[in-house]
């Protein structure tokens, strides 16, 4: 094997334990609370910073939570198909709206890859679980509440 070639595997394995090192999580568990109909959901910024109401998401462990970012969580309203945030639409009782978070794991932690992701009592399928980050500590997720 040429040295080049040895040398880059080396530097390969190195990065990828420093990516993966921390106590696994192969489990993590969110309550989205489900919002009042008539509730309005405005959203003016393209990045979705402003949006209003922010989700309700609550960690049922302290190892990991939902992200922050300017001083609010990384949880929107936004679809799940055209990655549009919902804007000056208002939740009606019996209709879906799906919820997007980003799940940071606490210092020491990283999350299975893939993770076992329950909201609600209900296991998210995984391929509405993705985005893992490189250090394996944070990943995104879709999830649909239905309003009552």
């Amino acid at each position: 094997m040429n040295e080049e070639l040895r040398e880059t595997m080396e530097d390969t394995e190195e990065c990828e334990e420093y990516e993966r090192s921390g106590e696994v999580l192969e489990t993590v568990e969110l309550t989205i609370a489900i919002p009042e109909a008539g509730t309005l959901i405005t959203c003016k910024d393209p990045s979705g910073i402003d949006q209003t109401p922010v989700p309700e998401i609550i960690s049922k462990n302290d190892h990991y939570d939902i992200e922050r970012t300017n001083e609010r969580p990384e949880a929107y309203w936004k679809t799940y198909n055209t990655l549009e945030y919902y804007s000056d639409v208002r939740f009606e009782a019996g209709k879906s709206y799906t919820v997007f978070g980003k799940v940071k794991a606490g210092p020491g932690y990283i999350f299975n890859d893939p993770v076992t992701l329950i909201i609600n009592g209900e296991e998210v399928p995984s391929e509405e679980v993705e985005d893992y980050s490189l250090e394996g500590d944070s990943f995104t997720f879709y999830f649909d509440i239905t309003v009552k």
